[in-house]
C-alpha cells in the first residue's frame, strides 16, 4: 500500500505529463516551476483500477471519499479525490516524512485551496541552524519566495496553515538555537 510519500511521488510524475498542459500553465501564471520545486498534479484518476483494499486504505489517509455520483458499471463506487485537477504541495513532519498535501484547484470559477489535514510544515521543517526565518502567510507564497532566490544561506521559509500559526509551527520554531530574526510577511 502507498505511503502519501509514494503518492505524492506519483502526482509529481502527474504533472511532467504531457497531458499536464492547463496545470503547467498556471503554475507558470504563478511564476513557480516544478522543475526546482516539490509540486504535483492530481488529475483524480490515482484510483482507477485499484482493488477494493486499496481504495479503503486511500479513504483511510483521506484523499479519498465515497461519492453518491454514478457509475457505469454495476457494484462499482463512485469515489471524490482529494484535490481533483489540482496542483499540489507537500508538507513534512520533523522528520520529513509527508504528512499533509495542500492543494489548489484552480481550474473552478473560484479556486479552492485545501489541506488534506493539519499536520506538517511547508517546505519543512526549518534547519536548527536557522538564523533568519520568513514566515508566509500562504503556501503559494512560501513557494514564490523560495523561487526567487531571494534567501541567503542560513534562512528559511516557513508557510502559515490558512492562516494560523499552529503548534507545530510554534514546536519548529522554539527548536531553532541561532535564530536572530523573524520576518512575518503580509498577504
Amino acid at each position: 500500500m502507498k505511503t502519501l510519500d509514494q503518492l505524492f511521488q506519483s502526482f509529481e510524475t502527474g504533472i511532467r505529463s504531457a497531458k499536464a498542459s492547463k496545470p503547467k500553465e498556471y503554475l507558470q501564471s504563478l511564476g513557480l516551476d516544478y522543475n526546482t520545486q516539490r509540486i504535483g498534479f492530481i488529475s483524480g484518476q490515482f484510483h482507477h483500477r485499484e482493488t477494493h483494499e486499496i481504495k479503503e486504505h486511500y479513504e483511510r489517509m483521506g484523499v479519498l471519499t465515497k461519492s453518491a455520483a454514478g457509475v457505469r458499471e454495476q457494484g462499482m463506487e463512485a469515489y471524490t479525490a482529494f484535490g481533483r485537477y489540482g496542483i499540489v504541495f507537500p508538507l513534512f513532519d520533523e522528520v520529513g516524512t509527508i504528512v499533509n498535501l495542500f492543494a489548489v484547484r484552480f481550474e473552478l470559477a473560484s479556486p479552492i485551496e485545501q489541506y488534506l489535514n493539519d499536520k506538517g510544515i511547508y517546505p519543512s521543517h526549518p534547519s536548527p541552524t536557522t538564523k533568519r526565518l520568513y514566515i508566509a502567510p500562504s503556501i503559494v507564497d512560501a513557494a514564490s519566495l523560495i523561487q526567487s532566490k531571494s534567501l541567503e544561506n542560513r534562512d528559511a521559509v516557513m508557510a502559515l496553515h490558512e492562516g494560523k500559526l499552529l503548534e507545530q509551527h510554534h514546536a519548529a520554531i522554539q527548536s531553532l538555537t541561532d535564530l536572530s530574526e523573524i520576518i512575518i510577511l503580509k498577504p
